[in-house]
């Protein structure tokens, strides 16, 4: 991964983020790196708050695999350890355009089908869906953070085939074992998509927020509108995370 200089006062910011944001991509490769344990351990790990979340009393665990496992490791990691930049968790302005019109796509083609299941279930459809649409945890940490690092270590296509096992893992023991082999399949289809532009935006929110809207309803997971409050909040807290460290990168990198 591309070390970032020291800021220069006349570099461009659009320069700057082009010299550093787009590394030679390679179909298989080996390269794993300290990231790539970091990256290991933040799986296992949120595999197991993910298990322990989907219990009763024990919800608040997810919540917190989700701050510190699923947004702080990776932007420490990122920002301080590895001195990159925002592209290296999937957040960049490379391929945007592309990235927004193949998710609109794709969005749209699938929404129809969060309305008929919801009204199935008995389900306010716009509150499931707003819900869903307020999860950015999972496209961060799954694509932007695993699939990036698996990426960097052995290539794209190992890359797409880890994050089908990892969304398997992580849904492991929280629902049946076919309903969690079934997301390791909706993993590997999510991470074929990403790969095309590596922009979470090809992803998030248009297309993965119709997609898990699907999927919780098959699973049997239903949220109303104080869902999509609760779920707000969080990204809200992720997003302000995100930018503090990278803030804080910023001005040690700036203050040596």
């Amino acid at each position: 991964m591309t070390t970032q200089a020291s800021p220069e006062p006349a570099a461009h910011p659009a320069t700057t983020e082009a010299a550093q944001t787009r590394p030679k991509r390679r179909v298989v490769r080996w390269n794993p790196g300290l990231d790539t344990a970091i990256a290991a351990a933040t799986l296992l790990l949120f595999s197991l708050c993910y298990y322990l979340g989907t219990r009763e009393g024990t919800e608040w665990v997810l919540i917190v695999g989700i701050i510190v496992l699923g947004t702080i490791v990776p932007a420490w990691t990122v920002f301080m350890l590895l001195r990159g930049g925002w592209s290296d968790l999937g957040i960049t302005r490379h391929r945007l355009k592309t990235s927004l019109a193949v998710a609109a796509f794709l969005g749209a083609g699938s929404a129809f089908q969060v309305f008929q299941l919801a009204n199935e279930k008995g389900v306010d459809p716009w509150a499931h869906l707003v819900a869903n649409v307020m999860v950015f945890w999972e496209p961060l940490f799954v694509f932007g953070w695993l699939f990036l690092r698996w990426e960097k270590a052995f290539g794209w296509l190992p890359a797409i085939g880890l994050v089908g096992v990892g969304f398997t893992l992580q849904h492991f023991g929280s629902v049946p074992f076919e309903q969690a082999v079934g997301f390791g399949i909706f993993g590997l289809m999510f991470a074929v998509v990403f790969a095309i532009t590596r922009n979470l935006f090809i992803l998030w929110p248009l297309f993965y927020g119709v997609a898990s809207g699907i999927g919780t309803l098959q699973a049997g997971f239903v949220f109303d509108w104080s869902g999509a409050v609760e779920a707000g909040v969080l990204m809200l807290v992720q997003m302000a995370i995100l930018v503090g460290i990278a803030r804080w990168a910023r001005a040690r990198s700036s203050h040596p």
